[in-house]
């Protein structure tokens, strides 16, 4: 209450006890004039003292307003300073798992850029040795390519033999691309049917030269066996599929891929070796990788071939059995080496039986595949009328032009 307000009131009560001592004395013939004044002076000291009274009363409630105010904001600073401390112990953990996970994977990226500095020094350490062998020290100058055509790579003819000058200028241009990492993946999706949803994705390489002329492997496969660098390109094929499935779990996609691995690679100890330490340390991508082998390659591979393929199941990854030929299949002793897929050309189901040797009916491939725990892929898939024959047999997948030719991969 102001100050003014309060002598406001102490001037009414005396006033009025003023008026009291000169007319009570008129009006009450009891009280003498000598007993008015204190009657007077009794009023003005009960007024001061309620006046009192009512100033300390107002002022212990106004404290108790001001304490209520000050515990109120005292609460309301504690309440932020624990969201606020809350919030801070948020961050760090989050930098902290964000800095966790940064670290491990610079772990991964080193360790897989130390991968592939293996894979380059091994391939010139084998060029070298070959080099020698031979009795050259260099590797044959790279002829001019002057097209392409169809996808292939088409050299301008500059000697008697064009054959000679056409594998002569492939080989450098695969020794280089080796060399100086120009070895590209291209993906086909894997697709479950009758759905058409992209399942799957296999790997296939394309070597491309300093000028970007692409070149596939129908082109250089020849000529990569005969001077035995099918190995170094199986390795290299081998290190990109792991990066997309790394790309893939940053980016939770949930896909997985076919890589082909040749029996020279699969016979590979040292490489195989060098790979199963590589994925000891990183099991998970046993489940996003299949391993893809020739049905010619598993049916004769020696029994260091077969020890290489058990290490690598025994680590949690699973294989597909490809460029198969016949249906003579050992479905029971696949599934024991963890073959999980078969993948069967077409013609085998569209074909005339009576003009192909075919052990086993198609309508009967897929029953045996699946008493086995065999997923069926039928490859080469090309048109629509092809499919409505097929999706007869109850296939499991289906791969071809149809649902997508082989693209370069994005990461590319």
């Amino acid at each position: 209450m102001p100050l003014i307000l309060h002598a406001i009131i102490a001037a009414s009560y005396f006033v009025l006890a003023s008026a009291l001592a000169l007319l009570v004395p008129q009006y009450v013939p009891a009280l003498t004039p000598a007993t008015a004044p204190f009657l007077a002076g009794l009023v003005f000291l009960s007024a001061g003292f309620g006046h009192y009274a009512f100033a300390q009363s107002e002022k212990q409630r106004r404290a108790r307003e001001e304490l209520q105010l000050v515990r109120r904001q005292t609460r309301e600073i504690a309440e932020d300073l624990l969201n606020t401390q809350t919030q801070a112990l948020q961050t760090r953990q989050a930098l902290e798992q964000v800095g966790r996970a940064g670290e491990q994977r610079v772990s991964q990226m080193v360790t897989e850029v130390k991968v592939l500095q293996n894979l380059i020094e091994s391939f010139s350490r084998k060029q070298a040795e070959v080099a020698m062998m031979n009795g050259q020290m260099q590797i044959a100058e790279r002829p001019r390519l002057v097209a392409v055509e169809g996808g292939k790579a088409i050299s301008a003819p500059s000697g008697a033999d064009l054959r000679t000058t056409e594998d002569q200028e492939v080989l450098g241009i695969v020794q280089e691309a080796l060399r100086l990492d120009r070895v590209d993946v291209y993906l086909q999706p894997i697709v479950s049917l009758p759905q058409r949803k992209n399942r799957y994705y296999e790997c296939f390489t394309r070597i491309r030269s300093e000028d970007g002329t692409v070149i596939g492997p129908g082109q250089y496969i020849g000529i990569a066996e005969r001077e035995g660098l099918v190995s170094s390109i199986d390795n290299m094929l081998l290190f990109r599929c792991v990066q997309l499935v790394r790309r893939t779990q940053r980016r939770n996609y949930d896909t997985a891929f076919f890589c082909n691995i040749s029996r020279e690679s699969l016979s590979d100890t040292s490489f195989i070796t060098d790979f199963v330490d590589f994925v000891s340390e990183n099991t998970d991508l046993a489940p996003k990788l299949f391993f893809e082998f020739g049905q010619a390659d598993i049916e004769s591979a020696p029994p260091i071939t077969i020890g290489n393929l058990a290490r690598l199941a025994d680590l949690g990854f699973r294989f597909s059995l490809d460029q198969v030929t016949h249906l003579n299949l050992d479905l029971p002793g696949l599934s024991a080496k963890n073959f999980r897929f078969v993948k069967v050309d077409a013609h085998f189901f569209l074909a005339d039986p009576d003009n192909m040797d075919i052990e086993i009916a198609g309508a009967d491939i897929k029953k045996w595949l699946d008493r086995d725990g065999l997923d069926l892929i039928v490859e080469k898939i090309e048109d629509e009328k092809q499919l409505v024959e097929l999706l007869d047999f109850g296939i499991d997948y289906g791969q071809g032009y149809l649902f997508g030719e082989p693209r370069l991969s994005r990461s590319e």
